[in-house]
C-alpha cells in the first residue's frame, strides 16, 4: 500500500481566514486554512508520511464551494506547519490539536470530520471523546484501529513509519484510538460514511467493514476506479458523502 499521505494548507486571501499559525491548547503551532461561512462546518484531517501535505484536499476544498464552512490544517511537523516542540505526541495531543481547528471551524455547533488514511485515528478518537462537537464522520480509506499503521504502510511492527517531522508515538496513538473507538457501536448512532478504494485486498476490505460497524448508522461505500488517495482520485464522491452524512444535499 502506498505510504499514507496528508493535507497541505494553501491560504488564499479573499473570503478566507487570514494566513496564520494557530496555537492549540498544548502550545503546538499548526497552519490552518478555512473558507466559507455556512454550515455545517467540515474539518479535513490528513494522513501521515514524509511528504504529508494538504494538497490532496485541494479539489475537495474548491469543489465544496463557499456555501460550506470548511477547514484543513497541517499537524505540527507536517506540510507548512513548524515542527512540534517535543516528540512522542500521542492521541491526547492529536485530540487537542484537532480541537483547536474544530473551534475555528465552528465554536458553537458540531462539525463534520473527514479523515483520510491515518487521519481516521484522530477523527475517530475525537468523535468518541467529544460526541457533542461532532455532527458526522467520513473516513477515506481510513486505517481501522485494529489493522494498525505499520501494517497499513507495509513496514514490520516496530519499524519506523515515515511521518516527516511529526514525531508521533504511533504505538500510543494506536492503543488510545483502539480504546476509544475500537469496538462495534463505539460511536453510537453517529452518521458515518466509510469510503474504501475499489481494488483493496481482502484484509483491508474486512477492516473497512469494521470501521463502518463503529456506528449503528455506519455506511460502507466502495469508490469505483479509486486508489488509496480518494481525496484526489474521487473528490466528488468525498463531497457527496459529506453532504449525505450532514443531511444537506
Amino acid at each position: 500500500m502506498p505510504v499514507l499521505l496528508a493535507l497541505v494548507l494553501v491560504i488564499v486571501a479573499c473570503g478566507r481566514d487570514p494566513m496564520g499559525v494557530e496555537v492549540d491548547a498544548a502550545g503546538q503551532r499548526q497552519r490552518v486554512d478555512c473558507a466559507g461561512t455556512a454550515g455545517p462546518a467540515v474539518v479535513l484531517v490528513h494522513g501521515i508520511g514524509d511528504r504529508a501535505s494538504s494538497a490532496s484536499f485541494n479539489a475537495v476544498m474548491t469543489r465544496l464551494g463557499d456555501d460550506r464552512r470548511r477547514c484543513r490544517f497541517d499537524r505540527p511537523g507536517a506540510g507548512d506547519s513548524p515542527a512540534p516542540s517535543r516528540t512522542g505526541r500521542d492521541a491526547e495531543d492529536l485530540d487537542r490539536e484537532l480541537a483547536a481547528v474544530v473551534d475555528r471551524a465552528d465554536p458553537a455547533a458540531p462539525v463534520v470530520l473527514v479523515g483520510h488514511s491515518f487521519g481516521s485515528y484522530p477523527v475517530l478518537h475525537f468523535a468518541a471523546r467529544h460526541p457533542d462537537r461532532v455532527r458526522a464522520v467520513v473516513t477515506l480509506d481510513g486505517v481501522e484501529p485494529g489493522f494498525g499503521v505499520h501494517r497499513a504502510v507495509g513496514v514490520p511492527p516496530g519499524a519506523p513509519v515515515p511521518m516527516g517531522a511529526e514525531g508521533l508515538d504511533l504505538a500510543a496513538v494506536q492503543r488510545q484510538a483502539a480504546a476509544a473507538a475500537g469496538r462495534p457501536g463505539a460511536l453510537g448512532d453517529l452518521p458515518l460514511a466509510v469510503l474504501e478504494r475499489h481494488d483493496a485486498p481482502a484484509d483491508w476490505r474486512s477492516a473497512q467493514r469494521r470501521l463502518a460497524a463503529l456506528s449503528t448508522a455506519g455506511r460502507l461505500v466502495t469508490v469505483p476506479e479509486s486508489g488509496h488517495e480518494i481525496p484526489t482520485d474521487a473528490p466528488d464522491q468525498v463531497i457527496s458523502a459529506i453532504r449525505t452524512v450532514s443531511q444537506d444535499d
